[in-house]
């Protein structure tokens, strides 16, 4: 008789038993690989689209001339790039597959929010976004630079390439775009929705990417918000104080000042109206905007707004006083220590 060797029902199972315990721990990693992959091949798809229909544009003189905002650059984009759905700033939401995203710091932000440029990471562009679904189903926020430059048909256009990740820590150069598209930026989600919803964070990219930057931002740092306020709180002795005895009409701070000419010293109603305005975006609220904050203190246990907070409205026949609210107004001069409410719109 002759012997065949084989191997026992215990030693398939323990095979396998084996084989199952390293693909668990070895397909998140590989998974996770193809995944960065996929998101960087759709990103410089993307982006390729976008650049190709600003090329056309350029060829019909369409790139020669600076728009007055998004909204109407859009308007001659979409007659070159196939968009399935668009959306204007107060429903930029409409055109993203969910209503929030988390940003590169880790927080958790309402897409809804991302209605000016300064909302994307551009400071100083506060001209209103757009939203977009193209034809394949991507979805871009996008905003474009009022003083973003020229091209006219005949002027030199350089190519772009953008290293992405591959998987496994590896990068690979893409085609990408070229100078055509350097007066636009845009947010992009790369894979429909699907999680983990978010921005590179670290090291780590994920679905959310970006064209040139943009990426979602709170643009103004806020205690709290009320509606569409953001408000940024200072209580009394918290900000600086400006010296009006010294400054003259060649100061920096005569404009806060509004020295009499008594030279009276005005110094903390002035140091708050500074110290809002240098804030991005922002200045001292007036009594109507602190009577909307106060109110809504009343139901929104996130609002800590006690004191009497300056106002810039001044007392119109006394230089020495300004008007303060709390739960009503009242006349201060302009040297008590009171608290500073700066506000604008986020």
């Amino acid at each position: 008789m002759k012997k065949f060797n084989a191997f026992t029902l215990a030693e398939v199972l323990i095979t396998l038993g084996i084989i199952g315990v390293v693909a668990a721990i070895t397909m998140p990693t590989v998974i996770a690989n193809i995944n960065e992959r996929v998101n960087s091949e759709r990103q410089a798809n993307i982006a390729q689209k976008v650049t190709q229909a600003m090329e056309q544009m350029r060829a019909h003189g369409l790139l020669n001339t600076q728009y007055a905002s998004t909204d109407a650059f859009v308007d001659e984009l979409q007659k070159y790039l196939k968009i399935a759905k668009r959306c204007d700033s107060e429903h930029i939401a409409d055109c993203w597959p969910t209503a929030t995203v988390t940003t590169g710091d880790g927080e958790e932000y309402e897409v809804s929010k991302a209605k000016t440029g300064k909302n994307l990471n551009h400071k100083e562009n506060k001209t209103n976004n757009v939203g977009l679904i193209l034809a394949d189903g991507a979805s871009l926020i996008m905003t474009y630079n009022e003083n973003g430059g020229t091209l006219d048909v005949g002027d030199p256009v350089s190519a772009m390439k953008k290293e992405l990740p591959i998987g496994g820590g590896k990068m690979k150069e893409f085609p990408y775009s070229t100078s055509v598209a350097g007066s636009i930026d845009f947010v992009m989600d790369v894979n429909g929705g699907k999680c983990p919803n978010s921005e590179k964070i670290g090291d780590k990219w994920n679905d959310i990417r970006s064209f040139n930057g943009a990426q979602f931002a709170k643009g103004m740092v806020c205690d709290f918000e009320v509606g569409a306020l953001c408000v940024k709180k200072f209580d009394s002795n918290t900000y600086s104080a400006v010296d009006c005895r010294s400054s003259n009409s060649s100061s920096p701070d005569y404009e806060y000042c509004n020295p009499t000419p008594s030279g009276e010293r005005f110094d903390t109603w002035a140091g708050a109206k500074k110290t809002c305005s240098a804030l991005d975006g922002m200045h001292l609220a007036s009594r109507s905007e602190l009577v909307t904050i106060f109110v809504a203190q009343k139901t929104d246990p996130k609002i800590s707004a006690g004191g009497c907070y300056w106002t810039p409205e001044e007392e119109k026949y006394d230089a020495a006083k300004a008007y303060c609210s709390m739960s009503g107004d009242s006349l201060n001069g302009k040297k008590g220590s009171l608290g500073a409410m700066c506000v604008g719109s986020n």
